[in-house]
């Protein structure tokens, strides 16, 4: 009687062949969706460090602001009396456009209750020309839109 305990030769070639239809349907999938997934990372992000800074406001009750270098694609967290840098990021490739309405010199300031300055909005644009929109109230309040 054979011993059955072992794959066969055949067995692992399918199982390899499948393997390999998997990895070449998921990566053209992935390369298509990286764009949108960026977008969406970006702004989550963008709008992380803008409550950051709110919350460095209230909390030190000095007040912090977010400056925007749209040609660079950066943004900088900092205190807005002395130009401290505290945080400093730039936007992904895939993002290809940052603009801006509604803030004076591209700068979101916060003052000690958490509210900003002005309010305005910032657009976000992706290489498949897909906009993020994030917008702050006058109150602080910020939250993301399409």
């Amino acid at each position: 009687m054979k011993n059955t305990n072992a794959f066969s030769l055949i067995e692992l070639l399918v199982t390899l062949a499948v393997i390999c239809i998997i990895i070449g349907i998921a990566i053209p999938t992935y390369i298509t969706l990286r764009p949108d997934i960026q977008l969406n990372e970006s702004a989550r992000d963008f709008i992380t460090d803008l409550r950051y800074a709110q919350q460095m406001t209230i909390t030190e009750q000095i007040e912090y602001c977010a400056k925007l270098f749209l040609l660079e694609r950066k943004y900088q967290i900092l205190q807005c009396d002395q130009s401290i840098v505290v945080l400093e990021k730039k936007f992904p490739n895939e993002i290809i456009d940052v603009s801006v309405t509604g803030f004076s010199n591209n700068e979101i300031r916060f003052n000690p209750y958490g509210a900003v300055k002005e309010s305005g909005s910032i657009f976000l644009k992706n290489t498949k020309d897909n906009i993020k929109t994030i917008e702050v109230k006058p109150s602080g309040f910020i939250k993301m839109g399409d």
